[in-house]
């Protein structure tokens, strides 16, 4: 009879227990995942024609003058609408102050419309909830500054963890991080930062449980919690509740340095990252950043991947919570230090980091356009190259997006050919060989992500600016080419394989050129400006999207949708 006594008492507690961990697991269940299972959380990708909605967390849609120094900042939203049929969006617009607005609408099908939201923008700082009738909606976001022009993504998911690994905090930068809780409910986070001043987390304690409103934005200005540092990661993590990030950057030219950077921060983590680069010259500065924002020590192999080069690497060990720096230089007189990648002169490359020991780490590199001692100032004759050979491969194109550029001459053969691909009467003469400032302007400042999973169909929004020069770099995965070597020993790094194509078409589905990748796996495509592609491999692919203002202030990289 006691037991039996007993029993219900026992019951009691247990049920309280699972109610609450029930109440738990729907707090934190994001509203948006598409797919099921953990990775599904975690991807940032277009939703399919199919899905009921489509829904789009953008941290910022308009500053003004957060910080001292950047300068009032525009931004336009850009809505890609994949269907066949007219896509009805809505976007909320949210401040701290201001409360919500509502802005409607109507993407015609297969198209990007543009809504500029620095319009509607009277806080500080604004997100947007971007949210459409059916699926196939892809929003991204363009940034026009005083100090410079950058696109970034917006978020299809939430996620309690996000990773920021670039940055620094000298006297002439400046560094945001923009925190969006969407959700109806307060969230808790801590921010902790990590640089080459410190081991292991550096944590401010003013950025310990800091609680983001509900329908709301906050912003962190690093420099105010991490002086003086060279080399700077941040993690951002919710305690409750999930959230969407931002990372901006700027260099307000007081030493020299000059350009603003704009990017959704990372959620995933991984164990082997791409990096596609345009190309660098004597005018381009390349740093790669390795973040390890766990608690075991990653043991890293950071390789370059070029046509006509052996593929220079470096292995190194990256400490936990810690960063590490490496920078990508051509071969010069002195030899390259421990910390240096030699990567070929005006040619595409791509670099590869690789965790040999399965410790998930977080890549990313910044670019910057001039010396960092001053701006470029010879930019006449080199502005007149570019636009001479853009107007020849206008000639030769009609106009559209169809030269391969910066090739050797053993590969000439992988050229683009324009038109039909199943066509036997390709011009080979209308691949034109060029040996790009791909990223030449005045000055400029810009993240580049590192793609952590290759995909075989990616979505390239392209801003409709006039005037500027756009260029994708295509990177095929060096492991997965690597896998199909009967050498179980062969270096991911610079294994070749035979040649892979890659489909640039239309959003209705229109081929528009077919880009023959080389051995080496790395190849750039210049694209005709303001032109919305669809791209489609056999074979798993990286692509980034270099965009550089001619003859002025600018210089932008833009991360593509998996679609």
């Amino acid at each position: 009879m006691r037991i039996i006594r007993w029993l219900p008492r026992l019951l009691i507690p247990l049920l309280i227990v699972a109610a609450l961990v029930i109440d738990a697991r729907i707090d934190r269940d994001p509203p948006t995942a598409a797919v099921n299972g953990r990775e599904a959380l975690t991807r940032v990708v277009v939703p399919p024609p199919d899905a009921l909605t489509s829904s789009w967390f953008c941290p910022v849609v308009g500053m003004r003058v957060p910080v001292r120094g950047f300068g009032e900042t525009t931004t336009e939203l850009l809505l890609t609408n994949m269907t066949g049929a007219t896509a009805s969006v809505s976007v909320e617009l949210r401040g701290r102050t201001t409360g919500r607005q509502f802005v409607r609408a109507e993407v015609a099908p297969q198209s990007t419309g543009v809504v500029n939201t620095s319009d509607y923008a009277r806080d500080e700082v604004i997100g947007a909830l971007v949210e459409a009738s059916s699926g196939g909606l892809a929003v991204t976001r363009r940034f026009v500054s005083p100090l410079g022009v950058d696109e970034a993504r917006c978020s299809s998911v939430l996620a309690p963890n996000w990773y920021v690994p670039v940055g620094d905090t000298q006297a002439d930068a400046l560094g945001l991080l923009a925190i969006m809780n969407p959700l109806p409910r307060d969230a808790i986070v801590d921010v902790t930062f990590a640089s080459e001043a410190e081991f292991g987390p550096f944590v401010a304690p003013a950025l310990t449980g800091v609680v983001v409103p509900a329908w709301s934005t906050v912003v962190v200005n690093v420099g105010e919690h991490a002086r003086r540092r060279d080399v700077v990661a941040a993690s951002v993590r919710a305690r409750t509740g999930r959230v969407a990030v931002d990372s901006f950057a700027a260099y307000d030219g007081s030493i020299g340095r000059r350009g603003f950077a704009a990017e959704l921060a990372s959620v995933n983590l991984g164990g082997r990252w791409l990096v596609p680069v345009a190309g660098i010259d004597d005018g381009t500065h390349l740093w790669v950043r390795i973040f390890n924002p766990s608690d075991e020590v990653a043991e890293v192999v950071a390789s370059v991947v070029a046509e006509g080069l052996a593929g220079d690497r470096v292995a190194f060990a990256v400490a936990s919570h810690d960063v590490t720096e490496l920078t990508i230089s051509a071969p010069g007189e002195l030899a390259p230090g421990l910390d240096t990648l030699l990567a070929p002169p005006g040619l595409p490359f791509g670099v590869s980091v690789v965790s040999q020991n399965d410790v998930p780490i977080v890549v990313w590199a910044e670019t910057l356009v001039g010396t960092p001692a001053s701006p470029l100032t010879d930019i006449a004759l080199a502005s007149d190259r570019v636009d001479a050979a853009a107007e020849s491969v206008s000639e030769l194109s009609g106009g559209e997006s169809s030269t391969v550029v910066a090739q050797t001459d053993e590969s000439a053969s992988a050229g683009t050919q324009t038109g039909d691909p199943e066509s036997d009467d390709a011009d080979v003469e209308a691949v034109v060989e060029i040996r790009p400032p791909v990223l030449r302007a005045q000055s400029g400042l810009a993240f580049v992500p590192g793609i952590v999973q290759t995909s075989d169909r990616w979505l390239v929004v392209v801003g409709p600016e006039p005037g500027a020069e756009a260029f994708l770099t295509i990177m095929v995965d060096p492991l997965a080419t690597a896998a199909q070597s009967a050498d179980p020993d062969a270096d991911p790094a610079v294994e070749g394989g035979s040649d892979r194509r890659v489909v640039v078409g239309t959003l209705n589905g229109e081929t528009v050129a077919v880009i023959d990748v080389p051995a080496s796996g790395v190849v750039t495509h210049r694209l005709g400006s303001g032109t919305t592609r669809l791209l489609a491999s056999d074979t798993p692919f990286a692509v980034l999207l270099w965009q550089s203002r001619i003859g002025g202030v600018g210089l932008s990289v833009a991360h593509p949708l998996r679609w």
